[in-house]
C-alpha cells in the first residue's frame, strides 16, 4: 500500500482510517501543508519574512541585522567622527557632535577662523583650530592688530619737544632753538653771523 503521509510523515493504520505523524514544519491530514512560520510576523523593524520548512528567514531593512532584524547595526563602530568628534548611532546612519573648531559630516573640516578677516590694519591671518593668530603690520599689535602702538610712549622728543604719534613712527614739534628728529639738535644761532663790526 502507498503511504498517504507526505513530506516524510509517518503513517499509523487505524480502523478504516489512518493518521499521520508529520515531520517538523508540516501539518494537515496528509502532512501536505507547509506551516507558515511567518504567520507570527517574527521579522521586526520592517524586515520581510520568507517562509521555509520549519523555519523562516528575514530580509532586514537597511540598518538592521540578526535572525529577526532586531539588531540596530552600530554605525559608529568604525569610529567615523574625526578630530575628537562624538558619534551617535542612528538607524542606518550616524551623527557626529564635532569638537570646537570642526564641522562636516565626519568633523573632518577645520573651520576657517580667518574667513571673517579678523586681522585689521593689513595684518595677516593664520587659521588655527578654533582660533586664529594675526601677524600685525609694523606699528600695530593686539589680538586683531587693532592697537596702534604709541610710539611716543618712550618720550623720544627732547628739550621740551611735543610728540605726535603716527603709524610706526612719531614726529616732534620742537621748542624754539631746537630741531632734528628728536629735537636733540641745539640750533647754532651764530651760523648766520649776526654779530656785526
Amino acid at each position: 500500500s502507498t503511504n498517504p503521509c507526505q513530506n516524510a510523515g509517518t503513517c499509523t493504520d487505524e480502523v478504516n482510517d489512518y493518521s499521520c505523524d508529520c515531520a517538523a514544519g508540516y501539518d494537515g491530514k496528509n502532512c501536505s501543508n507547509d506551516i507558515d512560520d511567518c504567520s507570527t510576523n517574527p521579522c521586526q523593524n520592517a524586515g520581510t519574512c520568507t517562509d521555509e520548512v520549519n523555519d523562516y528567514s528575514c530580509d532586514c531593512a537597511a540598518g538592521y541585522d540578526g535572525k529577526n532584524c532586531s539588531n540596530d547595526i552600530d554605525d559608529c563602530s568604525t569610529n567615523p567622527c574625526q578630530n575628537g568628534g562624538t558619534c551617535s548611532d542612528l538607524v542606518n546612519d550616524y551623527s557626529c557632535d564635532c569638537a570646537a573648531g570642526y564641522d562636516g559630516k565626519n568633523c573632518s573640516n577645520d573651520i576657517d577662523d580667518c574667513s571673517t578677516n579678523p586681522c585689521q590694519n593689513a595684518g595677516t591671518c593664520t587659521d588655527e583650530v578654533n582660533d586664529y593668530s594675526c601677524d600685525c603690520a609694523a606699528g600695530y599689535d593686539g589680538k586683531n592688530c587693532s592697537n596702534d602702538i604709541d610710539d611716543c610712549s618712550t618720550n623720544p622728543c627732547q628739550n621740551g619737544g611735543t610728540c605726535a604719534d603716527q603709524v610706526n613712527d612719531y614726529s616732534c614739534d620742537c621748542a624754539a632753538g631746537y630741531d632734528g628728529k628728536n629735537c636733540s639738535n641745539d640750533i647754532d644761532d651764530c651760523s648766520t653771523n649776526p654779530c656785526q663790526n
